[in-house]
């Protein structure tokens, strides 16, 4: 492969079976991380005024072991953020199968989801734990239903919890300062749909488009909607003309290199 050509791995469009393998491996992942979930949900209390019971026996697929309430917190806090990852992964599959726009480099993606989510649910239980309870404070004082549902609904929006986490710490420390090859010039690499009509969602993926205002189709300029260092969405705007959209950022502009057409 030459010396700056784009690796042709991964872009051709996924295969059934690609589809049907990732399709039902995350099925079965959703459902034995239910099964985890219920088996590690920590026992309350029998009795009014009564401290729930210091450890619990999980059946989990022929393995029986005991495990203390703090255990059982991190368990069902990593199957929860796992399990919003997975439906992210569902949701989004679904949704390119659904428009025939299914790369197979986005295959790994789904695949590393779960655990994405899993490990975001980790860390922002850790940051409440640490943060917000006293520190005094024991296991038997935490709700599992709460932070069940904070992990799930970061794993299922995995980048935007990212995003907050880094302007959370970006607004407690200075942030570092940029060298000159920490910065990647803006760069688009494929646009998704291929094709669509005035008014219709476009997805432009990339690097360094975090600071993209707008993107122009032809003479008609589209304004950003959704915007990170990887992705640029906007909505094509009366006017548009086919052809390779242009993402304007005030570090330059980046050229699609595939064409985009006005249907």
């Amino acid at each position: 492969m030459a010396l700056g050509q784009e690796s042709p791995v991964g872009t051709q469009f996924a295969r059934t079976r690609d589809i049907v393998v990732v399709a039902v491996l995350m099925l079965l992942l959703a459902a034995a991380l239910v099964v985890v979930l219920i088996q590690a949900w920590p026992p309350g209390a029998t009795r009014v005024g009564q401290e729930p019971p210091a450890h619990k026996a999980v059946r989990l697929f022929g393995w029986s072991p005991r495990v203390s309430r703090e255990t059982s917190l991190f368990v069902i806090v990593l199957a929860a953020g796992a399990i919003g990852g997975t439906v992210h992964a569902l949701r989004s599959l679904y949704w390119y199968v659904g428009n025939r726009t299914l790369k197979r480099s986005w295959l790994m993606m789904y695949l590393f989801l779960p655990f994405i989510g899993a490990a975001f649910g980790l860390i922002v239980y850790l940051v409440l734990r640490g943060g917000l309870t006293s520190p005094a404070g024991g296991s038997a004082e935490i709700n599992p239903y709460g932070i069940t549902a904070i992990a799930a609904l970061v794993g299922l929006f995995s980048q935007e919890t990212a995003e907050k986490l880094r302007a959370v710490f970006a607004t407690l420390f200075a942030p570092a300062q940029a060298g000159r090859d920490q910065a990647l010039p803006p760069q688009v690499r494929s646009i998704e749909p291929a094709a669509g009509p005035v008014g219709g969602m476009v997805t432009l993926h990339g690097v360094g488009l975090g600071a993209a205002t707008t993107v122009r189709f032809g003479t008609a300029d589209a304004a950003a909607t959704d915007v990170s260092d990887e992705l640029v969405r906007v909505t094509v705007p009366p006017g548009a003309a086919s052809g390779r959209p242009v993402v304007v950022t005030p570090a330059g502009s980046a050229v699609s290199p595939m064409e985009f057409t006005v249907e």
